[in-house]
């Protein structure tokens, strides 16, 4: 569930930019705006378990296996059997907004959830992570089409409006207004018994 560091510096343009179209001259907007998102989900069949390594083996529709270590996390590991089916559902996203001035404390947040199977039911795990950073505007250049925002370790970065659309919302911003940005990760995993 890391996202890496350089991976989300290199969304901050792409996400300001896109912030820029969803705010509008009235601050109500107090939930962030889903811009870009990513999921995927594959599915294969177990074909192999080494029980004692905790290792099992997973078959594609190709045929391609890929060997997976499930930790201890994994409860009911000892009811997985060969010919169940694994699911595995990835989602990434990034969300922005724009909000007024003092609406919001600076800084960088991390939101974490786990979701794993009871006792009993068939071994589940899913989890997500959301890293939101809040940062104030603290110069908006009309005349060159850049804002510069004051990060959460107090770095100032400038960043340029490239899109004709995002810079006609320039005028619109204020000194103060708060940029907010959520990176969200999130993965499940289930196993169904063969057949269903």
């Amino acid at each position: 569930m890391n996202t890496s560091l350089s991976a989300r510096s290199a969304l901050l343009p792409l996400a300001l930019a896109l912030a820029l179209v969803a705010c509008s001259s009235t601050p109500e907007a107090v939930t962030p705006t889903e811009v870009a998102a990513v999921q995927i989900s594959v599915s294969g069949t177990v074909s192999n378990i080494d029980t004692p390594n905790r290792l099992i083996t997973v078959r594609d529709d190709t045929g391609s296996e890929v060997e997976v270590h499930a930790d201890d996390t994994v409860r009911n590991f000892d009811q997985i059997r060969v010919g169940d089916t694994v699911n595995v559902d990835y989602t990434r996203s990034v969300a922005v907004d724009i909000q007024p001035a003092g609406s919001a404390e600076p800084g960088a947040y991390i939101k974490e959830d786990q979701d794993v199977a009871k006792l009993g039911e068939k071994p589940r795990v899913g989890a997500s992570e959301t890293v939101t950073v809040l940062t104030a505007i603290t110069a908006i250049d009309i005349a060159n089409n850049t804002i510069t925002v004051k990060g959460p370790r107090g770095n100032v970065v400038d960043l340029d409006v490239t899109r004709p659309e995002h810079r006609a919302q320039l005028p619109k911003l204020k000194v103060g207004d708060m940029l907010r940005i959520a990176f969200t990760e999130a993965a499940a995993v289930s196993v169904r018994p063969r057949g269903r």
